[in-house]
């Protein structure tokens, strides 16, 4: 194998292998280095934290020490070329690897190619960052974000930069916008409509260090091809700066990227591989320094398969897939909710057990949006006084007997199973044995259900 050159670093006062090792040890994040054929050839002291092979171990074994379980498990062990390093120029994903006690770890792992000086390519480098260990970033004091809210465990609670929810599912969503945001790894956020995917691009972009630079959206899906070209890259003449320009330096959300016309996929691949944009028009990149956070409320492999959508581009994109629950998914984050909304609208105004039992009821198919729409219609309505039943809008408030009286509609089982578990709950002041009786169910039947169902008791929200 060739070997590569040392690097002459005299105007860091690096003079030696030694401080080079030195500086990888106090990295926080692990890194190691192979060859050509996947055989570590360096190993830092994070890396031995992480994985527990200490580096006497680990140096001179394949990297497929570290290989995962088989659907979700980093393709590590083939060596450079076969995993495919090499071809994609850099590699950076969320995936498990195996420690050496045989646990799985989730890692979010960066790999990049090494080259001889005849071009081949001579190893890989390697950075992961641990996902458990990894600290919950807060806002920069500068700014309007505010600083995430902590529980005993760690876990924001309840609230991250303006994205509300005390559920598991929220919970989780909120410690992986705080493991990324630590890093410069493109997201892909996906969704259904109205989750708020811009707030967690928001949130991703503002517990980051590029907190205090540009924020920059662009719909796809909004402007035309030659319109959405000039958008981005700016126009010919350069009378006209593109978003790109704009947001160097800072963060780039690109919504419903799978609407992007394969013109601009070709150059946003550019962007990607080579942070280089060029001007309509100019076969000159320049270089820029932007991180790229995606939106869809679509899934966009069929967009792969059928030719809509490079593959390349979205592989690269989707480094860190990032899903963000429906609100059917955490609807006793409801209350939450509604209590955040009604006081940033200004209103004063309470929910009523009746109204407040509606709004936990209904499917929100709109999710957190049509609830925010669904609390301002009813606050105008109930004017200075306590929001009621009445107040709500026609398809919350009829959404029960709709389901009850139309002839031959199909049945939602897991709406209606958690319609009558809270109806239940709530009748026995959330008494489990006697709602459970209720119900003509066992109390441990009970409980099975309301943790499937994600019902959790106020008291242990």
């Amino acid at each position: 194998m060739p070997e590569l050159a040392p690097i002459p670093l005299p105007f860091l006062g690096l003079d030696s292998v030694e401080t080079l090792r030195r500086m990888a040890d106090a990295l926080p994040d692990g890194l190691f280095l192979t060859d050509r054929e996947g055989t570590v050839t360096f190993w830092n002291r994070a890396a031995e934290r992480i994985t527990g092979w200490p580096r006497s171990e680990a140096i001179g074994q394949r990297c497929s020490i570290l290989a995962g379980d088989s659907v979700n498990g980093c393709p590590c062990g083939a060596g450079l070329l076969k995993c495919g390093v090499a071809e994609r120029s850099r590699s950076s994903l969320c995936c498990t690897i195996r420690k050496r006690d045989g646990a799985p770890q989730l890692i979010v792992k960066n790999a990049v190619p090494l080259f001889a000086a005849d071009g081949l390519p001579a190893g890989t480098l390697e950075t992961f960052t641990d996902v458990a260990s990894a600290p919950i970033a807060t806002a920069p004091p500068a700014g309007p974000a505010e600083p995430a809210a902590l529980r005993d465990d760690g876990a924001p609670a309840g609230e991250l930069c303006g994205l509300v929810g005390g559920h598991e599912v929220m919970r989780e969503l909120f410690r992986m916008i705080a493991l990324v945001a630590r890093t410069r790894t493109t997201v892909m956020i996906t969704g259904e409509s109205g989750t708020g995917k811009d707030r967690v691009a928001e949130a991703i972009h503002r517990l980051g260090a590029r907190a205090q630079r540009p924020l920059v959206r662009v719909s796809c899906a909004a402007l035309g091809p030659a319109a959405l070209d000039v958008e981005l890259f700016g126009d010919a003449d350069g009378r006209r700066r593109g978003k790109i320009a704009e947001a160097d330096g800072g963060t780039l959300v690109l919504d419903e990227v799978g609407d992007a016309p394969p013109a601009v996929q070709a150059k946003l691949l550019r962007v990607v591989e080579e942070r280089a944009s060029g001007r309509a028009g100019e076969e000159r990149p320049l270089a820029v320094d932007v991180r790229l956070l995606c939106t869809t409320h679509r899934d966009l492999r069929p967009f792969v398969k059928d030719g809509r959508l490079r593959a390349d581009l979205y592989f690269r994109l989707a480094a860190f897939p990032l899903r963000v629950p429906p609100l059917r998914e955490h609807a006793e984050d409801v209350p939450l909710l509604a209590e955040r909304f009604l006081s940033e609208l200004g209103s004063g105004r309470g929910l009523s057990k009746d109204a407040l039992r509606l709004l936990r009821a209904y499917p929100w198919p709109g999710n957190v949006r049509e609830l925010r729409n669904a609390l301002e219609y009813a606050a105008l309505r109930a004017g200075p006084g306590e929001i009621r039943p009445e107040h709500l809008p026609r398809d919350v408030l009829g959404f029960r007997a709709e389901r009850r009286s139309a002839p031959g509609a199909a049945p939602d089982p897991e709406a209606e199973a958690r319609r009558a578990l809270v109806e239940a709950l709530e009748r026995t002041g959330w008494n489990r044995t006697q709602a459970a009786e209720l119900l003509g169910v066992s109390r441990v039947t009970l409980w099975k259900r309301m943790r499937r169902l994600g019902i959790a008791d106020p008291g242990e929200r």
